[in-house]
């Protein structure tokens, strides 16, 4: 009975440890600077991998707006580590969110490509404009973050006024000679 029991607690644990992984995985939290966003692309990648050619490119809409999400998240982290000065890490993050966003512009254009092996035009516009709405939100933060840099004021210090040359006695003498010259 012992080992029964034990072997049951065993798998329930697993299985509490798999779905547990898995929910966290699936999470649009997980991004790339998580350690768990390995198990979310292979999870990613399996559903690709077993889904119907006509349902590829909304599955892929739904991992650009999963992919949109994460580079909010990352730019949130990133804004809040430079308020903080921890800017090693806030590196580290906007490589992850520029990593994220390269991905979610190539998923992006082969979720467009296998919209189009979809029969029913309805669903194909409808997935296609789910697409384009995630790819404008990508191409809305690229202009944000432009105007965040276009802002910030410049660092470099403004030019010191030059003091006006004292006037030396001599310099008077000759200015009051040309004065008596004139007159």
């Amino acid at each position: 009975m012992k080992s029964q029991t034990r072997s049951i607690i065993i798998i329930l644990s697993a299985l509490l440890f798999l779905t547990a992984t898995g929910m966290v995985a699936a999470s649009p939290a997980t991004t790339q600077a998580s350690p768990l966003y390995p198990i979310k692309k292979a999870i990613e990648a399996a559903s690709l991998a077993f889904a119907a050619p006509e349902d590829k490119a909304a599955l892929q809409a739904t991992q650009l707006e999963e992919r949109v999400t994460e580079l909010d998240a990352l730019k949130l982290q990133i804004a809040e580590l430079e308020k903080n000065q921890l800017l090693e890490k806030a590196t580290k993050l906007q490589e992850a969110a520029t990593s994220t966003e390269i991905a979610a512009k190539q998923l992006a254009a082969q979720a467009k490509l296998d919209a189009e092996k979809i029969s029913d035009t309805v669903e194909k516009k409808g997935v296609l404009n789910q697409i384009n709405a995630s790819v404008n939100d990508l191409d809305d933060e690229d202009e944000d973050t432009e105007e965040i840099e276009a802002d910030e004021p410049d660092e470099t210090p403004e030019p010191a006024e030059t003091p006006e040359p004292k006037e030396t006695p001599e310099a008077r003498e000759s200015s009051g000679s040309k004065e008596d010259s004139e007159n």
